[in-house]
């Protein structure tokens, strides 16, 4: 079912249930290769962030000039959506969607940030795993946590991404926007729908 400019709040639903989280399902979840140790740490989060890049479009909307989907709409959908999943997503948005976004689709891999005053380096870290996990990285045994930057060295952190935790935040992420939208419909208004 394409997406209409005409679409209820129903439609609107139905839409996001009936083909955008099934189209999630069939196209990011095999990327996870569950059951395989090794696999899909640039491949999910480029799917989902495209698929954040239309929902950010979808939030905003679009006045008719400019582009349909952007960064800034994009980032908006990850604080106001995904930030009600985990609140780290609205503390890092900017900086998750930058490096795992435009890193995975235009270079390759997960961009890398110096800050060129305290010359410290924010590197990536994806892993296959829980919200909070112990991995074996760089023969040491670390705790990470989703989203959450942490501190390696004098001049050395990390942002770690579960790509488990971020294809599921994005389906309860879609959820919540549902949820949203149904209330604006019993509240009688067309904010989200407009």
């Amino acid at each position: 079912m394409p997406l209409k400019e005409d679409m209820t709040h129903d439609g609107v639903i139905e839409y996001l249930t009936d083909d955008l989280q099934k189209s999630i399902r069939m196209d990011v979840h095999p990327a996870i290769q569950i059951g395989n140790g090794e696999g899909g740490y640039f491949a999910v989060p480029r799917l989902v962030l495209c698929y954040v890049d239309f929902l950010g479009a979808l939030y905003r909307g679009y006045r008719g000039h400019g582009n349909i989907a952007t960064s800034v709409k994009a980032q908006a959908f990850i604080r106001d959506f995904m930030g009600h999943v985990d609140p780290l997503y609205r503390k890092n948005a900017d900086l998750f969607y930058d490096m795992y976004r435009h890193g995975t689709v235009h270079l390759y891999q997960p961009k890398t940030f110096s800050h060129r005053v305290s010359r410290r380096f924010l590197y990536w870290l994806a892993y296959k795993g829980k919200r909070e996990d112990w991995l074996n990285f760089q023969a040491r045994a670390i705790r990470v946590r989703h989203m959450e930057v942490f501190d390696w060295n004098d001049s050395v952190d990390y942002l770690p991404i579960s790509i488990v935790c971020l294809y599921e935040d994005l389906h309860s992420a879609i959820d919540y926007y549902k949820l949203r939208i149904q209330k604006e419909k019993e509240d009688g208004r067309t904010d989200l729908l407009a």
